[in-house]
């Protein structure tokens, strides 16, 4: 049959699975992490790491430290006596919270376009991964067994396929750029990609189940407690409009929750979700 009796779904299936054996193969190229975030990374698990050290390393990367001092005077430090540098910043972050931050900083630049379109779906995704991460870290307070700042990492990591995937593009100019169509390729490859990339990274299981699992219609093993993965999709569906209507779906939504009604729970965390956005710099708030 020739080419010409393809019908446009089938042509982009077949796209969408040339896109992904690239990734698999190897050919296209998954993003490496930033040297500088590694070394950090490094230095965080060491316990003999000091803060002087710390800062050093951080201040040779002045974007990265200006990102940090943005949390000097934020709610997130809860302390009345004011930060006044950035040893003071580190100091009151701890280890987890800077590990993230400094994680979710890195991730945010590794994309670069040139391409107008891809740069905007970029922009878009990332929003939304912000979102998810608030929300991630709100429901997480009712848990005994996520950390909020597992919860805001997993938000963020959730999607993190769509990176390589836009930046992969720009060598596929086959594919539509209307974001209809992006949108799509991102939506049915981001958890296979994002399980790559995640593992290149050398990322715990919990981590790399939150891409893995980033559709719920995935078969998921049986657990005896919460997995952050269940509860990033729960964020996933509080921060998108259009899955609203499938929280009914989420077994922990049901055992969280006991009333399954967005808008209630929206309300239910107004103050803790609009700061969260102020923190991560979303601009949407809950009235």
């Amino acid at each position: 049959m020739s080419d010409s009796h393809i019908s446009p779904s089938t042509a982009q299936t077949n796209l969408h699975y040339a896109l992904l054996s690239a990734f698999l193969k190897g050919t296209a190229k998954i993003p490496q992490m930033p040297e500088n975030a590694l070394r950090i990374r490094q230095l965080l698990r060491d316990p003999y790491t000091s803060l002087e050290q710390l800062s050093r390393v951080i201040n040779s990367d002045p974007p990265l430290a200006a990102y940090l001092m943005q949390f000097a005077d934020s709610p997130l430090l809860k302390s009345a006596r004011p930060c006044r540098s950035l040893r003071d910043v580190l100091a009151r972050l701890g280890t987890d919270k800077l590990n993230n931050l400094v994680l979710s900083f890195a991730v945010r630049n590794i994309f670069i376009s040139k391409e107008l379109a891809l740069q905007k779906m970029f922009r878009a995704r990332w929003n939304a991964s912000l979102m998810r991460a608030a929300w991630s870290a709100c429901v997480a307070s009712l848990t005994e067994h996520i950390s909020i700042d597992d919860a805001l990492l997993g938000g963020l990591f959730q999607d993190i396929g769509s990176l390589p995937i836009l930046a992969e593009l720009e060598n596929w100019p086959e594919l539509s750029r209307d974001s209809d169509s992006l949108n799509a390729v991102c939506d049915q490859l981001s958890g296979k990609i994002g399980s790559v990339l995640l593992t290149a990274w050398k990322q715990p299981s919990y981590l790399v189940d939150c891409a893995r699992y980033r559709d719920p219609a995935e078969p998921m093993p049986s657990q005896p407690t919460p997995q952050l993965y269940e509860l990033v999709q729960i964020g996933e569906v509080l921060q998108n409009p259009a899955k609203h209507s499938t929280l009914a779906n989420l077994p922990l939504a049901q055992t969280l929750f006991t009333q399954l009604d967005v808008q209630e729970i929206q309300q239910q965390f107004k103050d803790q979700i609009n700061l969260w956005f102020l923190l991560l710099g979303v601009k949407t708030r809950i009235v």
